[in-house]
């Protein structure tokens, strides 16, 4: 299980809150893409589904609007942000720097047996014709929490666990649809980290998220590689 950040309120037992499950729950609808840029979130409604009182979904939503993944809109409540190119560099940006960091410090600290799965999932989805975005994302985030936990730093555990599902969230609105999954460049990574040699490790990390900004920015801007 991931470890919660730090910053991540807690209740009685190491449960999260009230809010912290509304939220998780919230940022799951957006990740589905059931809820699109420019749909209105009525929170009587969200309170009725989630089983939830409306003080809970209130603040759930005043934590999503801190991250820019909503907003309020006079006289039509709460509204689904649409999607910033800039807001998803802006957290690329982030991610490279902590994650670059994080798997520094987690080269040669993955259990073997955690590397191995790793590598047998990512071989698996490479040889299929297509994949959805949700088994892109499952191993993806394998991959990025395994380097993350193992960096021993739960500050910086939590951040990236956050940036990581606000990255879900514009890719779903960005591409819904399935894709080929490219193993190679995960791949590599995951051996440079297994590899234990910490500055390859990082060097790895930076440039693979640097080649999903290039990638992100150049599908955008239809300069074809």
């Amino acid at each position: 299980m991931t470890e919660a950040s730090p910053l991540t309120p807690q209740g009685q037992a190491g449960k999260p809150n009230l809010t912290e499950q509304v939220y998780e729950q919230l940022i799951q609808i957006l990740i589905s893409g059931e809820l699109r840029p420019g749909d209105v979130i009525v929170e009587r409604k969200i309170a009725d589904r989630l089983n939830a009182s409306r003080t809970p979904v209130r603040e759930a939503l005043g934590r999503l609007e801190a991250e820019r993944l909503v907003f309020k809109q006079p006289n039509r409540g709460v509204t689904v942000s649409p999607f910033s190119t800039e807001a998803l560099i802006e957290i690329l940006n982030v991610r490279q720097l902590l994650e670059s960091e994080a798997a520094r410090l987690a080269a040669g600290r993955i259990p073997s047996h955690t590397i191995e799965k790793i590598r047998a999932r990512m071989l698996e989805l490479s040889e299929r014709s297509s994949v959805t975005l949700a088994e892109t994302w499952e191993v993806d985030d394998q991959l990025h929490t395994a380097i993350a936990e193992a960096s021993g730093n739960s500050l910086m555990a939590g951040l990236i666990r956050d940036l990581r599902r606000r990255t879900h969230v514009f890719n779903a609105y960005r591409n819904p649809h399935e894709s080929r999954f490219d193993a190679r460049e995960n791949l590599f990574v995951l051996d440079m980290v297994a590899s234990g040699d910490a500055e390859k490790a990082r060097a790895a990390m930076n440039d693979h998220i640097n080649s999903v900004k290039v990638a992100i920015i150049n599908r955008l801007t239809g300069v074809s590689l």
